[in-house]
């Protein structure tokens, strides 16, 4: 269970706009969310600094990455860094911050980041670090995944998923910080073919 206080978190990381914490909060705990909910935004932080990802701008593009969620891959995250841009600007952030913030949100749309961007790299591993957990804590996170698609058929939702762990166990490099590598890649790859192993023996 992650213990991360995300109010302190907030109020240390943007003092004076605890509004705006309060917001994001309240987006991130909506009672449709299973899977990207507080407990991923708690979890992606920890992973940030686990990374050296100390800077601010990382640590609100975390903050903003899935603030919006309607299940619509890509346009969530287009839709988050707009939510960043509009937000930050109101709270009087720099805005060479602002854009740097809202363009490692969208980094997250593909986590490929391009070579000799650091800042996008550890952000994108944050992100996907959850790959790398325990295998009870990897099935959790499947779990609660497929929560979130409680309208999609059962027959649809593993051909969907059996694409995606084809795209992750096809992507080179999957984690692009070296720390990353080292901390979650072999583990990422035993539970993506556990997983994509399982789906295939129900078929």
């Amino acid at each position: 269970m992650v213990s991360f206080d995300l109010r302190h978190a907030w109020t240390e990381l943007l003092p004076g706009q605890p509004a705006l914490g309060a917001e994001l909060l309240a987006r991130w705990s909506e009672p449709h969310r299973r899977y990207h909910d507080t407990s991923h935004l708690a979890a992606a932080l920890e992973s940030l600094a686990e990374l050296g990802g100390a800077a601010r701008v990382e640590r609100l593009a975390i903050w903003f990455h899935d603030a919006v969620h309607t299940g619509r891959p890509g346009a969530d995250e287009r839709d988050s860094a707009e939510l960043a841009r509009t937000r930050l600007s109101s709270a009087g952030l720099h805005p060479h911050d602002t854009a740097e913030v809202a363009r490692l949100v969208l980094v997250t749309v593909h986590h490929s980041p391009t070579p000799g961007d650091p800042a996008g790299a550890r952000v994108s591993d944050a992100d996907l670090a959850v790959l790398g957990s325990d295998p009870i804590a990897y099935a959790a996170s499947v779990a609660a995944l497929r929560a979130e698609a409680t309208g999609t058929p059962e027959d649809v939702w593993r051909e969907t998923r059996l694409n995606r762990l084809a795209e992750l166990l096809t992507t080179e490099p999957l984690f692009h910080t070296a720390t990353g590598r080292h901390r979650w890649l072999v583990r990422a790859r035993a539970n993506l073919l556990a997983e994509q192993q399982e789906l295939l023996d129900a078929t």
